[in-house]
């Protein structure tokens, strides 16, 4: 019997949806990090994707071009240096800044520190100089919900929002339309409250026994914070981390989104339906 076509259609979005989301695992698999249920994952997709196929070829003829070069070794002071300053990263910002562009520089970085690797990669006191100052800027700053109000307004919210509480709000009808779907939510309540000193509309999602609550928020208070700004610009959402919370900051059209939940049982941005 033929497939009708809708189902077809479907399909086709979720093979897409799936090339887009391991395209960060392509790295992974040349370098053998990745585990081995990633790896058998991975493998069954490049065995009907002749792009990712492609792209894996490159990347390790690349690596294999790389290994043969005849290079000088960085000198030990500058070894140490460059160890240092690796060490003194900030824990904090590596979690909250996971699969970000950044890390993954930041992770061949401490990959270099192996003394085989900057045999391979490191030549004259130049680049290591370079080397140096380019983990510098890699490091983002260490930003806290403190230096952000519109992150404090709402982190505070959910830490003081108890169940007798959120019982007593509206209870919403089921046609509410809300700032982001996500599957597999159901809609518990609604109200108005403040953030960043203007008015926002909060959303109560249950999500199997965890507690995830939408904030629609003003365009202004939204981009008011330049590295809330640079972040959207360049990865499309901003995140901080906190006391086992996650807050996860997304666009809308003429306002802003904000998602707090538990930091282990917070949805990914591709979940969202905005």
């Amino acid at each position: 019997m033929k497939k009708p076509d809708g189902c077809h259609d479907n399909m086709s979005a979720h093979l897409s949806e799936l090339h887009l989301q391991l395209q960060d695992w392509l790295s992974g698999y040349v370098d053998g990090e990745l585990d081995a249920q990633q790896t058998l994952m991975f493998e069954a997709h490049l065995a009907g994707c002749g792009e990712c196929r492609a792209e894996i070829a490159r990347q390790q003829t690349l690596s294999r071009r790389l290994q043969q070069l005849s290079v000088n070794r960085m000198s030990p002071g500058l070894h140490q240096r460059l160890d240092k300053m690796l060490d003194e990263a900030p824990d904090s910002a590596v979690q909250n800044a996971a699969a970000r562009p950044w890390l993954r520089r930041l992770a061949w970085a401490r990959h270099l520190r192996r003394p085989a690797a900057l045999g391979g990669f490191i030549g004259a006191a130049g680049w290591a100089v370079a080397l140096l100052l380019m983990v510098v800027q890699l490091l983002p700053p260490n930003m806290t919900s403190g230096q952000i109000p519109m992150m404090s307004d709402v982190l505070q919210e959910y830490q003081n929002l108890s169940r007798t509480e959120l019982a007593r709000k509206e209870t919403p009808p089921a046609s509410t339309e809300l700032p982001a779907r996500l599957a597999g939510c159901k809609l518990v309540a609604r109200w108005q409250t403040r953030v960043g000193g203007e008015p926002a509309e909060a959303f109560a999602l249950q999500r199997g026994n965890h507690l995830i609550i939408e904030y629609r928020i003003t365009e202004n208070v939204f981009y008011r914070n330049p590295d809330v700004r640079q972040a959207i610009t360049d990865y499309g959402d901003f995140r901080i981390r906190e006391q086992q919370l996650e807050v996860l900051a997304l666009p809308l059209k003429g306002a802003g989104l904000l998602v707090v939940g538990p930091a282990g049982a917070m949805p990914h941005r591709r979940e969202f339906i905005l």
